[in-house]
């Protein structure tokens, strides 16, 4: 979805939203604000957003030290953070500067931010605050300037009322927020970021093209694309990859059937048995709902937080209500 042009990402959009977006990203860049949420959907393009921030930030220049917060061991985000002092812990050998520190003049980017441990948010918190931290095992205050963008693919507003992210922080980290809508509400891009990523990975794996044919175009556009960008990526290169050694271009339409079905639990539900729930007449409220979490579940290949999406619950209060039922079926 982006690409380097003198060091600057590209986001290719045709969208008026989108670029409105990319005007208004410009702008508060170049105001200098210390805070910036970016919010969507995964694979919506956060990340190229936030590089776009920096791009257009008076930081250009100084480091964009990225971490994805639900990527890294519970027992390791405080050191990845804010780094350690050698023998701080076991396997400490030396000392090691933490995000933070790495970030000092430029912009450090969250992903994941809704990923946070609840135990490190509040020094997180104070981190950004304060703007110093401590290394773990250390004693010495170190003061750091860095601009903070985070982004999530959460509601965090429903992450606070849950009691899974804390209220404070929210606030802070929620002076700006910008929201990146999914590739379902911006169809005009779809044609462009196709033509972009098949030139791509014709260039990568040194193949010569075979042009999608106007109904693979159109069957691309009609996708409601679930995974977004990375989503419609990962289908171009398998295309790519699989029939571009191929004569018969119509052929491309088989394998984007067959790509749909692997990458999205959107399509591969579309129109199926399992989209429809019958509920026979006397049946309690408490089964009615218990069987309307179930499906949901199956429908969305046991992705709670999804599911809790769907469902209008905190994906919490979804914890709990499978909870409940799990204990009312040992009972």
């Amino acid at each position: 979805m982006s690409r380097e042009e003198s060091n600057k990402p590209v986001f290719l959009t045709r969208n008026e939203s989108m670029e409105s977006l990319i005007k208004n990203i410009k702008q508060v860049a170049q105001k200098g604000c210390t805070t910036l949420q970016i919010s969507g959907e995964n694979g919506t393009g956060k990340e190229v957003i936030a590089r776009l921030f920096h791009y257009f930030s008076p930081r250009k220049d100084k480091p964009m030290v990225t971490i994805n917060c639900g990527a890294i061991p519970t027992d390791l985000v405080e050191s990845e953070l804010f780094g350690h002092e050698k023998g701080a812990f076991t396997g400490a050998h030396e000392r090691k500067e933490g995000c933070f520190e790495q970030a000092d003049g430029g912009i450090l980017f969250l992903d994941e931010i809704g990923e946070m441990p609840k135990s490190m948010q509040v020094k997180l918190l104070r981190a950004v605050e304060l703007g110093s931290l401590r290394r773990v095992g250390g004693s010495k205050e170190i003061q750091v300037d860095i601009i903070l963008v985070s982004a999530t693919n959460k509601i965090l507003a429903d992450e606070v009322a849950s009691g899974d992210f804390r209220q404070d922080l929210f606030y802070r980290l929620n002076a700006i927020e910008f929201y990146v809508p999914p590739l379902r509400h911006r169809k005009e891009d779809i044609p462009l970021l196709v033509n972009y990523y098949q030139n791509h990975f014709l260039n990568l794996y040194g193949k010569e093209a075979v042009p999608f044919s106007n109904e693979s175009i159109e069957m691309m556009v009609d996708h409601d694309w679930p995974g977004n960008v990375r989503e419609l990526k990962n289908v171009v290169e398998r295309s790519v990859v699989l029939l571009s050694d191929r004569a018969e271009s119509d052929l491309d339409q088989t394998r984007l059937k067959v790509s749909f079905k692997e990458d999205s639990y959107a399509s591969k539900n579309r129109n199926a048995v399992n989209t429809i729930i019958e509920i026979l007449i006397g049946t309690s409220l408490e089964k009615v709902e218990q069987q309307v979490i179930n499906q949901t579940l199956n429908f969305v290949d046991n992705n709670k937080t999804e599911a809790a999406k769907i469902l209008g619950f905190s994906r919490k209060t979804l914890y709990n209500k499978l909870d409940t039922y799990r204990g009312n079926k040992e009972m």
